[in-house]
């Protein structure tokens, strides 16, 4: 009982600190904290729309967080979601465009862009991992420098081969209308990509505990040595766990395409793949964790909008929140690993 109320104590005032260092920062930009609160509230959770944006808000967070968590699981950081997403957008949006699939049925369609959005992402996973498997190189490194080349050869390809005709925007053309995934209700963003995403989700907390891969996953990341004098593969599982994870950040940003922008351009993500990576971190790389912390910054982004509309508050302080619910989360978890010894 003691135990459980040290942990309640700590999470309050870690929750007591972060909202006091939240109202410093929109006291300083020149509105009352109390009203800043329910002017980002009433933009994320005031009315049903509201509240569904902020879930479909979600759908790149979980994902691209997610394709951290499952690497790491393994024992190898995927930093690359970013650059994951972004091939995995453009290649729906080229393959949305295509004349191959005007006959195609819509649902099928959408299907096989959504596949070869995933396939895209694992491909541009695959190598950072080939590399850490046979040549020994850190793939930290490979991963964060895969976000730059991502960014650069998309950003080529929407600017010269695959530019929309007489566009003077570097970006492609949109999908076929038939691949579009409207909102399922008039005057909010959300649509199916949400059940889509919760539908993975699922799937992967059930490989997680309910399977020889999701074992296999999580024994190679707790001690490598012990799971390979069991018998498990662990270059293979780590060579896996990138592919799923790079997968479901080109997923990600396939399911932005159909059901937000309808079309790749320059620009295409906001970050949402170093936002999953902070999310992941936060999480501890835990499943539900990386649901609720995922919905809390989806909140402050649909939340923003509303802040800046009503009060002097730009929507820029959105970023400075999420990066003190960062700094503070990862302050009390580190806190929490380590035990004092006495002198």
């Amino acid at each position: 009982m003691r135990k459980y109320l040290i942990i309640f104590l700590r999470w309050l005032g870690l929750i007591g600190l972060i909202l006091t260092t939240w109202s410093f920062f929109i006291a300083i930009s020149g509105a009352n904290p109390l009203e800043g609160f329910y002017y980002l509230g009433l933009g994320a959770f005031g009315g049903s729309c509201e509240i569904l944006s902020t879930l479909n808000k979600m759908v790149p967070f979980v994902l691209t967080a997610f394709a951290v968590a499952i690497p790491a699981w393994a024992g190898v950081w995927n930093i690359g979601a970013e650059g994951q997403l972004l091939l995995g957008g453009f290649v729906a949006a080229v393959v949305g465009t295509s004349h191959w699939l005007k006959n195609v049925p819509s649902f099928v369609g959408i299907i096989i862009i959504l596949i070869c959005a995933f396939i895209s992402g694992s491909a541009w996973a695959l190598w950072t991992i080939l590399l850490r498997i046979y040549m020994n190189i850190n793939e930290v490194i490979t991963t964060l420098l895969s976000n730059y080349i991502a960014d650069l050869l998309t950003s080529y390809f929407v600017n010269y081969p695959f530019r929309a005709p007489g566009s003077p925007w570097a970006q492609t053309s949109y999908i076929n209308e038939k691949f579009i995934i409207s909102p399922l209700i008039s005057g909010s963003e959300f649509s199916s990509t949400f059940f889509i995403m919760t539908a993975v989700v699922m799937l992967i907390i059930l490989m997680e505990r309910q399977t020889i891969l999701g074992y296999e996953i999580c024994m190679t990341g707790k001690n490598e040595l012990f799971a390979a004098q069991g018998g498990i593969k662990t270059g293979f599982i780590r060579l896996v766990s990138m592919i799923i994870g790079g997968g479901l950040a080109g997923l990600a940003g396939g399911l932005l395409v159909v059901g937000v922008n309808y079309r790749f351009m320059e620009g295409f993500s906001p970050g949402y793949g170093f936002t999953g990576l902070l999310i992941a971190l936060i999480a501890n790389n835990r499943s539900i964790l990386i649901i609720i912390i995922s919905f809390i910054f989806a909140a402050l982004q649909t939340g923003s909008v509303s802040l800046e509309l009503f009060t002097d508050v730009p929507a820029e302080v959105s970023g400075v929140l999420q990066a003190i619910l960062v700094l503070f989360a990862s302050a009390w978890s580190l806190l929490v690993k380590t035990k004092v010894k006495p002198h």
